[in-house]
């Protein structure tokens, strides 16, 4: 480990001695730097059988609420399409670098064809994609990235830190503990802990480049959902060894008091930020009078349990013997295709790049030719699978869906337990309404302030979101549809700054008991002691839809999901405020 140390500062004092001496002529070179602007780069990596849409909604509250009031750099959302469908079986490293691979060419398309500097950067990772994130950043730190580039937001919704693993004494869950190392390529034997290196296990120790480069964020930021996640448990994806939501029919679930609501394609929603400071479980006198925990716009089929069973006879009469046999088939054989591919695939040489790229990009050098053009191909490739999905696309979203369809037919079957907690009931809990359910926004109640704003949205020519501040280049001009996501961004702000401290008052967490505690392994209890050695902002999310995996994010678009569009409104809070602390001058100062 003392060799690792050592190696890393030799890199870091290379790089630092390369940039310095490179920039002899310092007058001409900051010329030249002055009509550049100052840029963050987000980066938006979705998850497994994923493709860059499912970051979309993500995307469009970044693009409307980073806006000139919380930060002077001009933000740039970058969604990597390299390792999209099935390439996400090919496993972290390879994937990793693909995508930084990706990265470098768009910084370096960014400075050459748009006079944008890269200075600051924020990792979002969705479901696996947080894996890769937290990966990526390992390499970056190793080959000096951060000397020069500032990281500042590391994000992740639904990751699943610990790996994955089925807690439950039945035949579902040891059948999936024992496949599925092998179900999902290489990727699935790293997400079970299940591969020779244990790389989940590396990526946790603080002696390695990983962690010693997650370290260097400014914020840490994850999201969990409590329930109705089948594919990332909330243990796994909240980092923490309790799961007190199996039974969420004995659970009041209260969120964060007087939350605002939003108006989110013609619905008025609150997010759904759950405060574990007040969650608790029902009295056994408390049980029958209990009705559920309600939330406005609940999906039909989630109100009526006719519907529910009906859909539920569906999955068990259609899924289960046709697609599931054709999605394990698949399955297999991409897997067998990855290993095989990740053997001979060629590997990007990220070290020698960034040696390029830093050269060109805050040395002084010329872009490299081969550079520039596989930049622009990539840019070209991202903005025609916005446009278009493949086969594979197709493919890959359905091996998804039918997962799901089966583990939602084990849990309402194999547990004799009702998944959602309860049965939603059309009634309202008078002693609550005001406080948590009640909805009093109607269609134009809500301040339309932030979506009347005269903030210039811009994608430039590959489809990529550049908010305008100036010249930045040859771009062409679109407006963000203000009807679609209304929400009064400071009232957000203001509660955010609130209750944030709840969110971290862990010792108050009453449902946290020896009851719900789970028995760790030595390697997934490794991991979670030591990733909470960092200082979380862990924000638990209840979403009382069939898919809240896909809800978190609101995968499918704000139309149909919006009470999952309205959390990660709240979500963007948390990054304005801290993007405004650090503009905004110390009082006393000018």
């Amino acid at each position: 480990m003392s060799s690792f140390n050592s190696s890393n500062s030799n890199n870091n004092n290379e790089y630092e001695y390369k940039y310095k001496n490179k920039n002899n002529n310092h007058s001409a070179i900051d010329d030249a730097n002055s009509h550049e602007k100052s840029t963050h780069l987000f980066v938006l990596i979705h998850g497994l059988w994923g493709t860059p849409k499912h970051m979309s909604t993500i995307e469009d509250f970044i693009k409307e609420s980073i806006n000139d009031e919380v930060t002077k750099d001009q933000i740039i959302t970058l969604k990597p399409s390299c390792f999209g469908f099935w390439k996400t079986y090919d496993g972290l490293d390879l994937n990793a670098k693909k995508i930084i691979q990706e990265m470098f060419y768009e910084i370096e398309s960014l400075k050459q064809k748009n006079k944008l500097i890269v200075k600051r950067i924020s990792f979002i990772g969705y479901s696996l994609g947080g894996l890769f994130s937290r990966y990526i950043i390992g390499l970056l730190n190793e080959i000096g990235f951060f000397e020069l580039v500032e990281p500042v937001f590391f994000c992740t919704f639904a990751t699943p830190h610990l790996g994955i693993h089925f807690f439950r004494n039945n035949f579902f869950d040891t059948i999936a503990n024992n496949l599925g190392p092998y179900m999902f390529g290489k990727s699935g034997g790293q997400l079970f802990i299940a591969d020779h290196e244990k790389i989940l296990v590396a990526m946790a120790d603080p002696q390695q480049k990983y962690m010693q480069g997650l370290r260097k964020f400014k914020k840490h930021i994850l999201m969990a959902n409590i329930k109705n996640d089948r594919t990332v448990a909330f243990f796994t994806s909240y980092i923490t060894s309790y799961s007190p939501f199996d039974e969420l029919d004995k659970i009041k679930v209260k969120y964060l008091k007087n939350l605002p609501h939003s108006e989110i394609a013609t619905k008025s929603v609150r997010p759904k930020f759950v405060d574990l400071t007040r969650s608790r479980k029902i009295e056994p006198n408390d049980a029958k009078s209990f009705i559920g925990n309600l939330q406005e716009e609940t999906p039909v089929f989630r109100r009526y349990k006719i519907v529910k069973f009906c859909f539920l006879v569906l999955i068990c009469c259609f899924v289960v013997p046709f697609w599931i046999p054709f999605v394990l088939i698949t399955s297999s054989i991409v897997s067998i295709y990855s290993y095989i591919k990740v053997k001979v695939h060629s590997i990007p040489d990220i070290k020698s790049h960034w040696e390029r790229a830093s050269d060109y990009l805050y040395g002084g050098d010329a872009i490299d030719l081969d550079d520039a053009k596989a930049g622009q191909e990539r840019r070209e490739r991202r903005n025609r699978l916005v446009k278009h999905e493949s086969f594979k696309g197709d493919t890959s979203q359905l091996a998804e869906n039918t997962m799901e369809g089966i583990m939602y037919a084990e849990e309402k079957f194999g547990s004799g337990k009702r998944s959602a907690g309860a049965d939603i009931s059309d009634e309202e809990n008078e002693d609550e309404k005001d406080e948590e359910y009640e909805i009093e926004a109607k269609a134009g109640d809500i301040d339309e302030k932030t979506c009347s704003s005269d903030i210039s949205n811009r994608t430039n020519e590959n489809g990529e979101f550049i908010r305008n501040i100036g010249n930045v280049g040859n771009v062409n001009g679109t407006k963000l549809n203000p009807k679609l996501i209304n929400l009064d961004y400071q009232l957000h702000d203001e509660k955010m700054n609130e209750h944030l401290s709840t969110l971290q008052e862990y010792d108050r967490f009453i449902l946290f008991k020896d009851e719900a505690k789970l028995e760790l392994d030595e390697d997934r209890a490794f991991i979670e002691r030591s990733l909470n050695l960092l200082n979380w902002i862990k924000i638990p999310v209840f979403l009382d839809v069939w898919n809240a995996h896909d809800g978190i994010v609101s995968r499918r678009g704000v139309k149909s999901n919006p009470k999952g569009a309205a959390t990660i409104g709240l979500w963007a809070s948390i990054l304005r405020n801290y993007l405004r602390e650090q503009t905004e001058p110390p009082e006393g100062k000018s």
